[in-house]
């Protein structure tokens, strides 16, 4: 896990011209985010400062100018706490989910235990197969008929009967 970077921006100097600012890895101590507010110059005459650029180790994380350090902080710590696994499923859930906000983010986190990954479930015939095998639906038929069997419109037939969608990390499995 990558976690999230963030560059910090005085807003006083930076509408004076002068960029002065610096990254920050969170979650960050409050402690050590007071020496860097210090660094880029946040004190008496300056008191604003503004989320000036952003990395994120996953996709959908869209964080505005403004968003809350505290809030963002949070987010970094929970995100450090998941397992691997966890992270890695979180990651899958939101290419398949729709989010805004971190507490979107956070509201799948913690609903997780609701999704299944298939990861070597790429496409229709995919899932067509794994079903077939899982739930031996073809138990019954002889060997050298199975062979004749549409595995893609199979597959294609129950991911439109499911809450699911193929991503780059298998097939997402909203059992919500």
């Amino acid at each position: 896990m990558d976690g999230i970077n963030i560059f910090l921006t005085n807003l006083g100097r930076y509408n004076e011209g002068i960029l002065m600012g610096e990254w920050v890895r969170l979650p960050v101590p409050a402690e050590k985010l007071d020496e860097v507010l210090g660094r880029i110059g946040i004190n008496g005459e300056y008191e604003e400062y503004f989320i000036t650029d952003y990395e994120a180790s996953f996709a959908n994380l869209n964080l505005s100018e403004y968003t809350s350090i505290e809030a963002l902080n949070g987010f970094a710590a929970r995100l450090e706490e998941l397992a691997e696994w966890e992270y890695e499923k979180l990651a899958a859930v939101l290419e398949y989910e729709s989010v805004s906000s971190i507490t979107d983010i956070m509201d799948i986190i913690d609903h997780l235990d609701e999704f299944d990954i298939l990861a070597d479930v790429e496409d229709d015939e995919d899932l067509g197969r794994y079903y077939a095998e899982e739930f031996c639906t073809l138990e019954a038929a002889p060997e050298h008929l199975r062979s004749y069997f549409d595995y893609e419109s199979y597959g294609r037939d129950i991911r439109l009967e499911m809450s699911c969608c193929f991503t780059s990390y298998g097939l997402v499995i909203d059992n919500r």
